[in-house]
């Protein structure tokens, strides 16, 4: 059973919510308070799995949240704003106050599959408690993503979103441009690269340009992490069509390389004091630092990436793809998504070509013909 707290007051925008989750979720408790004080009472008696708060004081929603973590270390905290592009500290996630009510529940949904991971490891539990700074996905993304799934939605409409962001137009560009998708001339128009990169590409580089935008965390070089996650995406994408992927799977190769660090920046974001020797110390070896990370936190920046990405309500071979991108050993065959995004960051870790036998043993069922093939789309990455 999930417990969920509703914060603020009881409006009709409050008791739709209630009414709508409720008849979805049945063996769901729903309580409510009028605000962050009768919330933190009501925590004293029951716990809550998340906490959703519609308050219209910044800190008056960042003080509860802080108290939140500190008193339910369990509870996922997501703000419900008219503004989604205004910070909360302490929220998870920031979610749309005029969101649908079908796309709130899934984010309600979301909220709850992870808040049941993280009562299960009680080190991770404790890490996420913790957390003041969680990247939540832009409202382009979702304008976007509303253009791609109407019938009605075409390249110009999605390209006319898009152009709010000069610094996103700019980049898109760029790599329509460039010898990742060889073409006679150049391509100006925003709408005409929309069509040739397809509109897949253009949602994970609105992500992405989201991530990799603002005052890079201290001891970080997004502009590195950037080239170093775009070329994991080009390649888990390329080895993904060789293995005979589905088109679906190969878009959804390329978003999870592109987003598959996203769990590094939040370690950067909320634990710099512990996380920065264990970043220098491992001088790039991405393979040693997940090891330090499960040593010291209970969980590695894949792992945590995937948390992010569940919220973020990414299909789950994405969300499964990030969770294996720098792990040894796995319970369950990979999907050709995973396969795909592991072996890309692999590869792109090892300069020259790499023995047989240094395959991660996830990979040891590979032939040298097979590799021969991953190696060629590596070498022949543009830059």
């Amino acid at each position: 059973m999930t417990d969920l707290l509703l914060v603020g007051e009881r409006d009709e925008a409050l008791l739709n919510i209630q009414r709508f989750v409720g008849a979805r979720e049945p063996d769901w408790s729903i309580l409510h308070s009028v605000n962050g004080s009768g919330a933190l009472a009501q925590l004293k008696n029951r716990t809550s799995d998340i906490v959703l708060a519609r308050l219209g004081d910044v800190d008056e929603c960042e003080s509860l949240f802080s108290e939140v973590g500190s008193t339910t270390p369990g509870a996922i905290r997501l703000a419900l704003s008219e503004s989604p592009e205004i910070r909360v500290k302490g929220a998870h996630q920031i979610l749309a106050g005029g969101a649908d009510l079908g796309d709130l529940h899934k984010s309600l949904r979301a909220a709850a599959k992870v808040s049941s991971h993280s009562s299960r490891h009680k080190k991770l539990q404790r890490i996420i408690s913790r957390f003041q700074e969680v990247p939540s996905p832009p409202v382009l993304y979702f304008d976007i993503r509303e253009q791609l799934d109407s019938a009605a939605g075409t390249a110009a409409k999605m390209a006319e979103i898009a152009g709010r962001d000069p610094a996103l137009v700019a980049r898109t560009l760029k790599i329509a441009n460039s010898g990742f998708y060889a073409r006679p001339g150049t391509v100006g128009d925003l709408a005409d690269a929309i069509t040739l990169m397809g509109a897949e590409t253009l949602l994970g580089l609105v992500l992405a340009a989201h991530l990799f935008s603002g005052m890079p965390p201290p001891g970080l070089r997004l502009d590195m992490l950037w080239n170093h996650s775009f070329e994991v995406s080009m390649l888990a994408r390329a080895i993904c069509r060789l293995e005979e992927g589905s088109s679906t799977n190969a878009s959804h190769s390329f978003l999870a390389g592109l987003l598959h660090d996203i769990g590094l920046i939040v370690l950067f974001q909320n634990e710099s004091a512990a996380y920065q020797p264990m970043w220098s110390d491992c001088a790039g070896d991405e393979s040693e630092l997940a090891r330090l990370e499960r040593e010291n936190f209970g969980i590695s920046h894949g792992e945590l990436g995937s948390m992010v990405l569940t919220l973020w309500n990414l299909p789950d071979p994405v969300v499964n793809a990030v969770a294996c991108s720098h792990a040894e050993s796995f319970d369950e065959p990979l999907s050709v998504v995973s396969r795909s995004v592991l072996a890309a960051e692999w590869l792109l870790s090892r300069n020259g070509d790499p023995a047989m036998d240094a395959l991660p043993p996830a990979l040891d069922d590979v032939s040298g013909e097979r590799l021969a093939g991953w190696l060629d789309a590596r070498n022949g990455l543009a830059t």
